[in-house]
């Protein structure tokens, strides 16, 4: 089900239970004004976006933008003919992810579906590689140094880590770190897999430090 086929014939769907999994977007005004009520929300997928009525339980306004969610609600319709969903249940996905990174997979969607020089500065500023817009250096946070079956299993997936960034646990940190260049589509698989404990963006401005 996607938010396009909602949008293209609503009162198909009024009524109707749905499932839509897409990319929290948070109390953006840049859609229009709400249809319902001023905390509602908004849900996207590759084919548009839907205003959302209920509570994100979970879901912070600005941090989560850009986070994969599954909502499932009834479509509603309001006296204007706008589509919108009453939430019933939210599942919030790739939870291993921080906010940052989200920001910055979700700028790079952007910029792929509809190009502007305006977001591709932003981007540069914010020190992100733009040569490749499909991918993302990400930091892969883990317990201990990953095993080569899992390593095998990254590659599979697309992602190639580079065992040699390996950071040990060191001082008061139980967790280490790797670097890896993964495809932007692969967060939430990533973020899913059990041996990973949480994920950050590697594309930043580096500060210098006082001494």
């Amino acid at each position: 089900m996607s938010i396009g086929d909602i949008r293209e014939a609503p009162t198909d769907y009024e009524g109707k239970v749905v499932t839509i999994e897409g990319k929290y977007q948070g109390w953006k005004g840049s859609f229009g004004s709400p249809p319902v009520t001023r905390s509602d929300w908004l849900v996207q997928d590759a084919t548009g976006w839907l205003y959302v009525t209920g509570k994100p339980s979970g879901l912070d306004p600005l941090g989560d933008v850009g986070r994969p969610i599954k909502v499932t609600g009834a479509i509603r319709i309001t006296k204007d003919g706008e589509p919108y969903l009453y939430a019933q249940e939210i599942e919030i996905k790739a939870g291993k992810a921080s906010a940052l990174l989200l920001l910055q997979v979700d700028l790079k969607e952007k910029q792929l579906a509809a190009p502007t020089p305006e977001r591709l500065e932003q981007m540069k500023a914010m020190g992100m590689k733009t040569d490749n817009l499909d991918m993302q250096r990400i930091f892969i946070h883990l317990v201990q140094e990953p095993t080569v079956q899992q390593i095998e299993e990254l590659e599979a997936m697309g992602i190639t880590p580079y065992p040699d960034s390996w950071i040990s646990p060191a001082g008061g940190y139980s967790i280490g770190f790797i670097v890896a260049d993964m495809p932007i589509d692969k967060l939430d698989e990533l973020a899913g897999k059990d041996y990973v404990v949480r994920l950050d963006t590697a594309e930043q401005v580096l500060e210098p430090h006082a001494e």
